[in-house]
């Protein structure tokens, strides 16, 4: 597997704080209408996919565990990988990028032990943005919100943020293709938290 250069993940970490810096923005306009706090663990049962850049710091992580707790996490990967076989076999699901789950199919991820994140300061973008709503400048007509924070059909009023997440949307994209420019690896398979905790993708 093709090293991930280093400067993907600085890139990365700039745009993960630009992330926690819109959350920390909504989170105070909104103020306790956004429950996200340890324990509440809805987000991490949801099935989605990563980038390469995103499965190295991860697998970054890994290797600073404990072997015994490396060993803990792996083997829940492990599981975590043949359930989610199994589940999009059994819906029909191609397993390919961008093929996400219907609705309301779900499976704890493995980096979940006893209500929090094991890899929480290594955590994928969604992770970091998921709660508040989100706006993605590819789909300019749907506004994505935790149901759990904001009901569906609710208005709100989002200039600003749709602004803000556009540009950071942007910076990301960019991120990516200087990432496959200089030669950054493509998975061909869709990569999970659960890969990026069992493979070494650093």
């Amino acid at each position: 597997m093709t090293q991930t250069p280093r400067h993907s993940i600085s890139q990365f970490l700039e745009i993960a704080a630009e992330w926690e810096s819109e959350f920390a923005r909504n989170k105070k306009e909104y103020g306790e209408r956004i429950h996200c706090r340890r324990g509440c663990t809805d987000c991490c049962s949801q099935m989605f996919q990563i980038t390469e850049i995103e499965a190295a710091y991860i697998s970054q992580a890994v290797k600073r565990f404990l072997p015994k707790e490396r060993e803990n996490l792996r083997e829940r990967a492990r599981r975590y990988e043949a359930q989610r076989e199994c589940l999009l076999t059994n819906r029909n699901v191609p397993d390919a990028w961008g093929s996400l789950p219907p609705p309301g199919l779900r499976l704890a991820c493995p980096a979940l032990e006893d209500g929090a994140c094991r890899i929480y300061e290594f955590r994928p973008l969604i992770c970091r943005k998921y709660g508040i709503p989100l706006y993605n400048p590819r789909k300019p007509h749907q506004l994505f919100a935790c149901e759990l924070n904001f009901p569906p059909g609710e208005e709100l009023e989002v200039t600003e943020l749709v602004q803000i997440q556009t540009a950071i949307h942007g910076r990301w994209s960019e991120v990516q293709a200087e990432y496959n420019a200089s030669g950054g690896n493509r998975d061909p398979k869709p990569i999970t938290v659960a890969r990026a905790i069992l493979e070494d993708f650093e």
